[in-house]
């Protein structure tokens, strides 16, 4: 028997919104218990890369692994082969050396147990002052109390705060409205030059960690300029402080690869995974850990790393994870991504030249944020209670018209479009017939009208 909907205590819901309970899935779509169907133009949160399938082999996967072992557990020396198989495939697919690969059950723990290595790190290597963290601005990395204390949303963290020290936030490269050089021909890279001044402001030897999402969701799909994470590599070689590439949205296609460091030439310490590691599938995320990183933690027989979550590295969702992988590779999804990179970016920026709502176009690959506007020449933005306002308005229009999407309001109102990696120009063609109107309505009610 299914819960009572209003005794689910939904995540980040207001008490207001009404449950819309979703029963199935295929394809680039969902359908409630009431039976309307919509297009999925968000993969559920970023993670359903895949689509809803139907894919038998995963379902193949997750019985054959049932039937043979349902769970054992990572600790305390012992290992189960989908685990050891995983870490193998992740060690041949991410872009650095590989020293070890630390499983946990999702993008929040992944950050979690960044942190935590980060700060053993250095106390290994005789640093044990080093415990500071920076991100920044609006950057979201996850909800757990470590995780938390890096996020950029300051909504995010004043209900539970304090929270850890020395976690401190940096400019985004938010070109649009960069206050640096967003009236210039091109980016100046002071935002990447504030890595070195906070770093410097803090101390050096108190630093432990920078931690960056290669295109940043919160804010609005905020991509690097040229030579940005270049820079920052830069800075923390200088310094002597850890690199951690948060791939937990842009890992696993959505940006047309692998992983976004990839896309941007990032050389990270570290890379955080979940989400589409899966296709959500099952529960799972990974800490991936250079040589250099992991090297302190094995020089002493004795040694080990201080952490452990029960279901890290589950068997079933290890399993689920490689049959996901294999659907990615047989079915060339990231030459799908790029293939339909250009159309779609054009797409977008067509709207945006045509839209008085939209701004600014941003993204890549199969993720793209318009920014909402009041005034194209102006950039005039929407108060705190518009915002409020046209995040409802937009999210339910779409809604009654058959598609789920979402607007980001972290930092300006941003509507997004993140889809399974299966969709194509039906799909986004359905989404802008939906779209269009429903910013007219935007425009007609928030801005013309003035209200």
């Amino acid at each position: 028997m299914a819960v009572a909907p209003d005794r689910l205590w939904r995540h980040f819901t207001r008490v207001a919104d009404a449950p819309i309970v979703i029963e199935r899935g295929e394809g680039c779509y969902i359908w409630d218990t009431e039976g309307k169907q919509y297009l999925d133009a968000l993969a559920a949160l970023y993670c359903v890369n895949i689509g809803y399938g139907p894919w038998p082999e995963i379902a193949e996967a997750a019985r054959e692994q049932l039937e043979r072992l349902p769970f054992f557990t990572n600790w305390v020396g012992f290992a189960t082969p989908p685990a050891l198989e995983l870490v193998d495939k992740l060690s041949e697919l991410v872009p650095i050396d590989v020293g070890r690969v630390f499983l946990v059950s999702g993008g929040s723990e992944a950050i979690e147990a960044s942190l935590k290595v980060a700060r053993q790190y250095h106390r290994l290597r005789g640093e044990p002052t080093r415990y500071k963290f920076v991100t920044r601005r609006s950057a979201y990395h996850g909800t757990t109390m470590g995780a938390l204390s890096i996020n950029g949303s300051p909504g995010l963290r004043s209900q539970f705060e304090p929270l850890l020290p020395g976690c401190v936030r940096v400019p985004m490269p938010y070109r649009y409205r960069c206050p640096y050089c967003s009236d210039r021909p091109e980016c100046t890279l002071q935002c990447a030059d504030e890595f070195d001044a906070t770093i410097r402001a803090e101390d050096p030897l108190t630093v432990a960690a920078v931690i960056l999402e290669p295109m940043q969701n919160s804010a609005g799909s905020i991509a690097p300029p040229p030579g940005y994470f270049q820079r920052v590599r830069e800075i923390c070689d200088e310094h002597g402080v850890l690199l951690v590439a948060d791939e937990v949205i842009c890992g696993f296609g959505r940006l047309g690869e692998w992983f976004g460091s990839i896309k941007y030439g990032i050389e990270p310490d570290m890379m955080t995974m979940a989400k589409a590691l899966t296709s959500a599938y099952a529960p799972l995320g990974a800490l991936v850990a250079s040589e250099k990183v992991a090297e302190p933690f094995f020089r002493e027989a004795s040694s080990s790393f201080l952490h452990g979550i029960t279901f890290g590295g589950h068997p079933l969702s290890c399993a689920i994870a490689l049959a996901n992988i294999d659907v990615f590779e047989r079915g060339d999804l990231l030459g799908h991504v790029r293939s339909h990179t250009d159309e779609f970016r054009a797409a977008f920026d067509r709207l945006g030249d045509e839209h008085p709502l939209v701004g600014d176009v941003r993204g890549d690959g199969f993720f793209y944020s318009l920014e909402l506007v009041k005034d194209k020449e102006t950039k005039a933005t929407f108060t705190p209670a518009e915002r409020d306002d046209v995040k409802s308005f937009i999210t339910l229009g779409a809604r009654e018209r058959g598609v789920y999407l979402r607007v980001d309001d972290r930092a300006e109102t941003a509507v997004q479009f993140s889809p399974p990696l299966v969709a194509g120009r039906a799909q986004l063609d359905e989404y802008l017939g939906v779209l269009r109107p429903v910013l007219d309505e935007t425009y007609d009610r928030y801005v013309a009208n003035g209200s």
